[in-house]
């Protein structure tokens, strides 16, 4: 950098405030001379803005902007004992099979008995049916709009089962908790369980009762050999059949087995008086009982009749 007569020693600019100032210094004594110019203009630029903070919920307070996941249910939920004498019944609360015992599966939200095999019909064989997850021996004969033949039958576990057309529910026999429905007919008491861990020890859940004797299977399977399960307990002699027309001519399918004779009945209705309709044939007496809870403690329920010590 030249001045006209200066020399130039050193050069400076210093910014204080808004004025840049230049000094020039000669070798001579002469005065320095000041020299003031503008500061360039300042053009602003964007303006960010600051952040807020985020919003920090105080303990057991949920953050109103994040959704809640659903309550949970707790793992047990526990009823007072049934009117029948049953112990106090608990239901455990799951999501999936893994969460219950071994010998139970995840149905609707509570862990049952039963097993867990199937998810469809076609996951059980040609001679079998799935339901409530659990493969079920014969072919679906109801559901999935298909209706039982005979007005007075219902669909239970995908087959027709004859009832005496008094009830579908409980409540169809009353609003109190003193008879129950079992296979279309109002029966003398509440429900005592739901399942066999619910009833003492040596006792198993029959109809929603609190039976005598521990269950022995849940299907044909558990029997093995030449038996077959009916209501939780092994009978001899394979299953035959699931409803009448899996029998040859003028037979009738009860219990899974073929029986000779064709159908008389299919509810004491049908029957004259004095009489009462079991296994499809009018049996003299009137009926005592449906199940063995019906019947005084150490009698069973067979065909109708309380059999002491049978």
């Amino acid at each position: 950098m030249r001045l006209v007569g200066w020399a130039l020693v050193a050069a400076a600019t210093t910014v204080v405030g808004t004025t840049a100032w230049v000094v020039v210094r000669p070798r001579t004594t002469t005065p320095a001379v000041r020299v003031e110019r503008p500061a360039p203009p300042r053009t602003p630029g964007p303006v960010t803005p600051r952040p807020k903070p985020p919003t920090v919920a105080s303990e057991g307070t949920p953050d109103a902007t994040t959704p809640q996941p659903p309550p949970e249910l707790p793992h047990e939920i526990r009823l007072p004992p049934g009117p029948g004498g049953g112990g106090e019944i608990v239901l455990t609360t799951c999501k999936r099979d893994a969460e219950c015992s071994p010998w139970e599966r995840c149905n609707g939200g509570f862990c049952v008995d039963g097993e867990h095999n199937c998810e469809k019909d076609d996951d059980c064989g040609a001679a079998a049916r799935c339901e409530q997850s659990t493969c079920l021996p014969g072919v679906r004969s109801c559901g999935d709009g298909r209706a039982c033949p005979e007005s007075d039958q219902l669909c239970m576990f995908g087959a027709c089962v004859a009832t005496a057309g008094e009830c579908l529910l409980d409540v169809d026999c009353g609003a109190s908790n003193e008879r129950r429905c079992v296979f279309g007919r109002c029966v003398e008491g509440g429900r005592d369980c739901l399942r066999d861990a619910d009833c003492a020890a040596g006792k198993r859940c029959q109809f929603n009762r609190c039976t005598e004797g521990t269950r022995q299977c849940m299907v044909d399977r558990d029997c093995g050999g030449e038996r077959r399960c009916e209501m939780g307990r092994c009978a001899t002699g394979k299953r035959e059949c699931e409803r009448d027309l899996d029998c040859e001519g003028e037979a009738r399918c009860e219990f899974g087995r073929c029986l000779g004779g064709a159908r008389h009945c299919w509810k004491d209705g049908d029957c004259p008086g004095g009489t009462r309709c079991e296994v499809g044939a009018c049996l003299s007496g009137d009926r005592e009982c449906v199940v063995d809870a019906g019947c005084p403690s150490g009698a069973r329920c067979v065909l109708g009749r309380c059999n002491a010590g049978s």
